[in-house]
């Protein structure tokens, strides 16, 4: 099988935000992260060391709380075509990025509707004259690599824009940024990052190169711990590794465990914790795997496939105890009667999910109902 493999170009080290200051003679427009601009020092940083510092002309055309919502960026959306940057930068964790994205597609198409923007192939090639660059302060979403953004339609539901024109000409990964995160923080993009690694190597879709890059969850499982401990040294290989997961998504596809993350946004958990949670049990679910065996071995286990993929499994939740990430959804505070309600819900979505479509095996109805009984109760 011929298979292509793409990704953005990256500027990779400490203190390499300040490649910002060459956009000097350009208009900036800036998509911040509410959450993680203040805590990580970011505006100080950003605004006055970097792009003031420089005579940037720039503008903060929207700050985004949490995950976007279609009716949250409208009044973005008016403001960034009103000052019409040649350059636009989503700087924060995924949801940053993603309204970057959304932003970028809605300013270089002026006729764009909300629908069309999430159809197929509803976003068309770009002018070439405006610069999308992602700065992610966090290790895990991947955002910044890929061709895809996440934003929530009006009744709270995940739509996605997936388009090649949107994946950043630029991933800024600046060390010092990652020095402050928040442990739970590290905690959750990190499980997203693992999920990332090993979904998109397992994947049907994935090719020579993709299957390589699932090496990245090796780093992760021997990273996640020391740099939730503050290890800036395994903080530095923990956002090199989400950022190759990233990569590998972009270019195959996620797996089960966002394909049956639905309960999440129905219960407002973040998309990590919910990922992450999940990954050990479709791993049980889909094991062996070559892929499992290979990370398993990496990590000091052996045995046969069979032994392999149930203690890779053992592996990362004996690491989620240490990270204080919950193990099953009940643990996570999901209310056990409506998540039960929702589960023929949850099911029927499931099978139309190209996550789970694409994953190398082919669940029915019963083995997908006692999948998300497990999630909630345990093994």
């Amino acid at each position: 099988m011929i298979s292509t493999f793409s990704t953005t170009n990256y500027v990779v080290g400490e203190g390499a935000l300040k490649k910002l200051a060459d956009y000097k003679g350009k208009k900036v427009a800036l998509v911040m992260d509410a959450g993680i601009i203040g805590p990580l020092g970011l505006e100080q940083a950003l605004y006055r060391d970097i792009l003031e510092g420089a005579g940037v002309d720039y503008r903060v055309v929207c700050q985004v709380p949490s995950e976007p919502d279609m009716e949250l960026l409208e009044e973005p959306i008016r403001v960034v075509r009103d000052y019409d940057p040649d350059v636009v930068v989503g700087g924060g964790g995924g949801a940053s990025m993603d309204a970057a994205k959304a932003l970028m597609v809605f300013l270089e198409h002026p006729d764009m509707t909300w629908e069309k923007a999430v159809s197929q192939d509803g976003v068309g090639p770009f002018s070439g004259r405006r610069t999308l660059v992602a700065v992610p302060p966090t290790s895990g979403t991947g955002s910044e690599t890929t061709i895809c953004a996440v934003i929530k339609d009006a009744a709270h539901r995940k739509a996605m824009i997936l388009s090649p024109h949107i994946r950043p000409s630029l991933a800024i990964l600046d060390f010092s940024l990652v020095r402050s995160i928040p442990r739970k923080n590290v905690a959750y993009s990190g499980a997203d990052a693992l999920a990332h690694a090993l979904e998109a190597a397992v994947s049907t879709a994935a090719s020579p190169m993709v299957a390589a890059q699932g090496t990245a969850a090796t780093a992760i499982l021997r990273s996640l711990k020391p740099s939730w401990d503050g290890d800036m040294e395994a903080r530095v290989k923990m956002h090199v590794a989400a950022t190759m997961a990233g990569s590998a998504i972009d270019n195959a596809i996620t797996g089960m465990a966002h394909g049956m993350d639905g309960a999440g946004g129905d219960f407002g958990k973040p998309h990590g914790l919910m990922t992450g949670l999940i990954l050990p049990y479709t791993i049980l679910y889909l094991g062996p795997r070559p892929v499992y065996s290979d990370v398993a071995r990496n990590i000091g286990l052996a045995g046969s496939d069979e032994e392999l993929c149930r203690g890779l499994a053992a592996y990362i939740w004996k690491l989620y105890d240490e990270i204080e990430m919950p193990k099953t959804l009940r643990e996570a505070g999901i209310p056990e009667g409506p998540y039960l309600e929702r589960l023929p819900a949850y099911i029927e979505r499931s099978l139309q999910d190209y996550n789970i479509i694409l994953a190398p095996k082919d669940p029915t109805r019963e083995e997908l109902e006692a999948l998300y009984r497990q999630m909630y109760y345990g093994i």
